[in-house]
């Protein structure tokens, strides 16, 4: 449950980074060629392995975008759900699961002139909304559990 504007800030900063991490796997599942960025690294090749070059980026490229699509449904199933409730685990792990994948893409895709900075801004809007969303207090925490210790009456 969202008690303060800022855990309310916190929420639609998180549904914002995981609706971009799978706007960016939507891309590289669907993009129909190499991206001119990544020619542009190869440089020059024998004809033959230009078509077999292809077909290796592009199974590249789809398998980061399954990967990164997972992770994209995931985030938003926990930040609609545990995370709205306060569930600090839910929290951290939006923040780690778009954290270390966004960031790891950026910088795979630094050297390759591709735009790196897409990625890298998705992995800092999910550490900054993990971070204003907070945790309650004493939320998500088990309840110590009391004894009592009773007498009989003779």
């Amino acid at each position: 449950m969202v008690t303060s504007r800022r855990q309310l800030y916190g929420l639609v900063i998180l549904n914002v980074a995981a609706v971009s991490v799978i706007a960016g796997a939507l891309y590289d599942l669907l993009v129909p060629a190499v991206p001119p960025n990544h020619l542009r690294y190869v440089g020059a090749l024998d004809p033959a392995a230009v078509s077999r070059f292809a077909r290796l980026d592009l199974a590249m490229l789809r398998s980061i975008g399954g990967c990164l699509l997972a992770i994209g449904v995931t985030c938003l199933l926990l930040i609609n759900g545990p995370v709205r409730r306060g569930n600090g685990w839910a929290r951290l792990a939006v923040a780690l699961l778009i954290g270390v994948a966004e960031a790891n893409n950026a910088y795979r895709m630094y050297p390759f002139d591709s735009p790196w900075y897409a990625p890298l801004s998705f992995a800092i809007l999910a550490v900054v909304g993990a971070a204003l969303v907070g945790n309650r207090r004493g939320h998500g925490r088990r309840p110590i559990a009391r004894t009592t210790v009773t007498t009989r009456d003779k």
